[in-house]
């Protein structure tokens, strides 16, 4: 029943919210757990994960069953309700509580850098200079080294880019643009085609250096 009543509120909140809510429906249970997979740990200690617009939270759930205790999980989501929700769900339940900030992930800063980002934002409806901006701060985020695994609805972007209004087709080229040009950091990719939309899970290693990482972030020059 719960499920169903998350979903009900995400339903409202993508009618409420459509710029910021990219789906009319949570994520799959198959789209989780790719969306986490690539969340392991190494030889330096507990981890620190950041996830970015958890919604009611169905990707926090499988993190907080993958991490461990000593484990750090902040959650970073603008939407009012949906803090609301996950405060619910996760506040002290489980090993690794994680963090709950109701901010911008612009704004937003711990002082902590993380071994992998999660993010859920729908950069396909977001203003193409703000997506640079999204994804340098992903970056900056990031340690060396670091993981950032997001996901896009499959062929969404480019129906956007061939059938949608002048100014929609053109937020999803300059969108394309940018993602070309961050393709070589891509390690690995996951179609999961049971999710409504079916979706492609993407995962990015952020260079070691700042430059190597900044320089592809950029738009290309006239």
């Amino acid at each position: 029943m719960a499920g169903v009543l998350d979903g009900l509120k995400f339903l409202s909140q993508s009618f409420r919210n459509g710029a910021t809510v990219g789906a009319v429906w949570p994520s799959s249970r198959g789209l989780c757990e790719a969306m986490v997979r690539p969340v392991v740990g190494g030889a330096g200690g507990p981890l620190r994960v950041l996830e970015v617009g958890a919604g009611v939270g169905p990707v926090t759930a499988e993190l907080t069953q993958r991490l461990l205790p000593g484990d750090h999980l902040d959650v970073v989501e603008l939407n009012v309700a949906f803090c609301e929700t996950l405060h619910q769900r996760f506040d002290g339940a489980h090993p690794v509580a994680p963090i709950i900030h109701n901010e911008d992930i612009l704004k937003f800063d711990v002082g902590l850098r993380y071994h992998h980002i999660v993010s859920g934002l729908p950069l396909a409806n977001f203003p193409s200079e703000l997506s640079e901006k999204i994804y340098a701060r992903f970056f900056e985020l990031l340690e060396p080294g670091g993981t950032l695994i997001m996901f896009h609805h499959i062929l969404g972007r480019e129906v956007l880019r061939m059938f949608g209004p002048p100014k929609d087709r053109k937020r999803a080229r300059q969108l394309m643009e940018l993602e070309e040009r961050l393709a070589p950091l891509v390690v690995g990719s996951r179609n999961v085609l049971f999710n409504m939309p079916p979706a492609r899970v993407l995962v990015r290693r952020r260079p070691n250096t700042p430059e190597d990482t900044a320089a592809p972030v950029r738009p290309k020059p006239n």
